[in-house]
């Protein structure tokens, strides 16, 4: 299946005041999106999940620098695009639906206003267009009262409300690729689910791409067709869904799985990966993950594990599957 987006090689860096060397937080992320499929990015906040989108849409704060690698995006590399000739692209071929759409979306322009300026300024329409194309995407993402919605500013809505404007806001031109980064964080269980299934219905009928990017497995198992797991600006592991949660090979994916919360005995604790993700300016040498590994032994202290091949295209950055030792096995999905 071709794909919508290939990274190839990403490295992204952030410059601190007063420290001369520039801290790397995207270290040679591959990562490709088929068309029509949904792909999750996973992993800890700080693995750098963001930071690889962001460098892919020109979004990198000002002391944030994309060093090397590729996007190619319909045979063209977005890295490579002046700030113009990206505008033109984003949120008309590729949209993107942020973290807090309390903080996405501006507090001083009423939400109805906010999506239909999209439509004028990528398709020239006229105001009054606009706002009835508006309105009708409101009605598709399940926003009450859609008319009245329009004239309201952020504060005077509900976080699943915002969240469902920012989607609406994404889909109103109808992307061949939609970023979603953390969708569904700080909504309740029930308006999450409502997300997910809004996002998987608008891609049946629009046949988008999604990256999905989330800390949440819960939300990788419900939408997604393939898995990246980022771990310290790295890709670790990278499967189908499917195979992932049947036989997840590197010991941090089993970490995450393994700290899902369930029904367990009660006084038994729940699991959790030791330690925390390393600081970019002291990145362990080997294995990135190797500090907080109990399979790490002194030669992932030393060497730096490839992404290989283990079978079937399912990839892992671990010396452990190689030789046949260390974590290995099923999680129930």
């Amino acid at each position: 299946m071709p794909n919508i987006l290939e990274i190839k090689g990403l490295v992204a860096s952030f410059a601190s005041d007063g420290v001369r060397e520039r801290a790397i937080a995207v270290n040679g992320v591959d990562l490709a999106i088929p068309a029509g499929k949904t792909v999750g990015l996973v992993g800890e906040s700080g693995c750098g999940k963001s930071v690889t989108s962001l460098s892919v849409m020109g979004l990198l704060a000002d002391n944030g620098r994309v060093e090397a690698g590729e996007a190619l995006f319909g045979g063209v590399d977005l890295l490579k695009l002046s700030d113009r000739e990206l505008r033109k692209i984003r949120g008309n071929r590729i949209s993107m639906i942020f973290q807090e759409p309390m903080t996405s979306l501006n507090p001083v322009i009423t939400v109805g206003k906010q999506v239909a300026e999209a439509l004028r300024l990528h398709s020239g329409m006229d105001r009054q267009a606009a706002k009835a194309r508006t309105i009708e995407i409101f009605e598709k993402v399940g926003i009450p009262e859609p008319e009245r919605r329009y004239a309201c500013y952020p504060h005077q809505l509900s976080g699943g409300l915002r969240q469902r404007v920012m989607i609406g806001m994404s889909m109103v031109l109808k992307p061949d690729l939609l970023i979603a980064d953390e969708p569904t964080t700080a909504l309740d269980v029930s308006i999450e689910a409502q997300i997910l299934r809004l996002m998987r219905d608008l891609q049946r009928e629009s046949g988008m791409s999604i990256l999905m990017i989330t800390h949440n497995l819960g939300v990788v198992a419900e939408i997604c067709d393939l898995v990246y797991v980022m771990y310290a600006g790295e890709v670790v592991e990278r499967a189908d869904v499917n195979a992932l949660f049947a036989h997840c090979a590197h010991p941090y994916t089993r970490g995450l799985m393994a700290s899902l919360p369930r029904m367990t005995p009660k006084g038994q604790r729940l699991y959790n990966i030791r330690g925390t993700v390393p600081n970019l300016r002291a990145m362990p040498s080997g294995c990135r993950f190797s500090p907080r590994c109990e399979f790490a032994t002194e030669r992932c202290r030393v060497e730096k594990p490839p992404l290989a091949d283990i079978g079937g295209g399912h990839l892992c950055r671990c010396f452990a599957p190689e030789s046949g030792e260390g974590p290995m096995g099923g999680v129930s999905r």
